[in-house]
């Protein structure tokens, strides 16, 4: 994970909380009710853009696409994807990932040759569909527990983070801001 080296301010003014994210902010944003916007490439090459519902497990992202879902077979082509996670409304935190797409099931039914649950149905039970849907989880799974899902789990290579309003230093020409000692804006 990066962030900002020394960037980070407490203060409670409107800007909030200004930085990286600690581990334990990320994993605790990451359990919220986001919606994560999962890149991936077309075999032409150009970009393909999907948002979709996650679990993160502290180490790696995990998304369900639908059987039929393009975006699936494009991952089992060319692995390299990146996801972002954030929030439209203060503190405004974000979560951005490059990772390598694993193919965990492909296709399956919720339910295994050996009787188990699939990954992903095991997912959608624990945690993608309470934490979507909270007491209609088990009406909306009951309806569409029947089609065959993809489990792939996103590998970071690098994972960024950030939080509040104002921009990291590096982005910041210090000339503009003749009265900042430090180069940050007022």
């Amino acid at each position: 994970m990066t962030g900002p080296e020394g960037s980070s301010s407490e203060g409670g003014s409107w800007r909030g909380k200004i930085g990286g994210m600690s581990l334990q902010e990320m994993n605790e944003f990451l359990q919220g009710p986001w919606i994560a916007r999962v890149a991936c490439l077309k075999p032409d090459g150009s970009p393909y853009i999907v948002p979709a519902w996650y679990h993160w497990d502290g180490l790696a992202f995990f998304l369900v696409p639908r059987a039929r879902s393009a975006w699936a077979h494009y991952i089992a082509r060319d692995p390299r994807v990146s996801l972002v996670v954030d929030e439209p409304v203060p503190p405004i935190r974000k979560v951005i990932c490059e990772g390598t797409g694993v193919i965990v099931e492909a296709a399956v039914g919720p339910y295994l040759e050996n009787g188990e649950k699939s990954l992903w149905n095991l997912i959608g039970e624990r945690f993608t569909g309470p934490r979507y849907l909270g007491q209609r989880a088990q009406e909306y799974r009951g309806s569409v527990n029947v089609e065959p899902c993809w489990t792939i789990k996103i590998v970071p290579r690098r994972i960024t983070t950030w939080q509040g309003f104002d921009w990291h230093p590096r982005y910041k020409h210090p000339e503009l801001y003749p009265d900042a000692a430090d180069g940050a804006s007022p």
